[in-house]
């Protein structure tokens, strides 16, 4: 209580701590893989994923990130945004996009990644039980179809 002046803030700060740890894993990840669709979005998914499935601590913020209270709703809402935004410029084939392209990938990315993160939160709360792989590969397919379209 010394470094926040509420419990909110507190919260928003490890919540923080956490999605940036995610986003720099899969950035990192997507950055390594060869230049293909399904590769660069099952690495970026599994690297982020792993922040969370490995640590119960960081899945605990991340749960508290999906609840839904005052600022954390807001965070959240950010978190989808900034991910899907995240992964139209980290892919080369997004990124090369124009911008009515753009707009279209940013629609779709925005679904996905509100998907996929209630995916997510279900699996890390037990209310869907899915191993890390089924919980990659579903995540993976779901992204590849809907984004598979666009570089075409």
């Amino acid at each position: 209580y010394e470094n926040f002046a509420s419990l909110d803030e507190l919260l928003l700060g490890a919540v923080d701590s956490v999605i940036d740890e995610v986003a720099e894993r899969a950035l990192a990840a997507l950055a390594a893989a060869p230049v293909e669709l399904p590769v660069q979005v099952r690495a970026a998914i599994d690297a982020g994923y792993g922040v969370v499935a490995t640590d119960a601590r960081k899945a605990s913020a991340l749960l508290v990130a999906a609840s839904g209270h005052g600022p954390l709703r807001e965070r959240r809402q950010k978190l989808v945004t900034d991910y899907a935004d995240l992964i139209i410029d980290g892919l080369p084939l997004l990124s090369a996009l124009g911008l009515p392209e753009r707009r279209t990938a940013r629609a779709m990315a925005l679904f996905v990644m509100g998907g996929a993160a209630d995916v997510i939160e279900a699996v890390l709360s037990g209310r869907l039980r899915l191993s890390r792989k089924q919980l990659v590969d579903q995540l993976t397919a779901m992204w590849v179809g809907v984004l598979g379209g666009l570089g075409g």
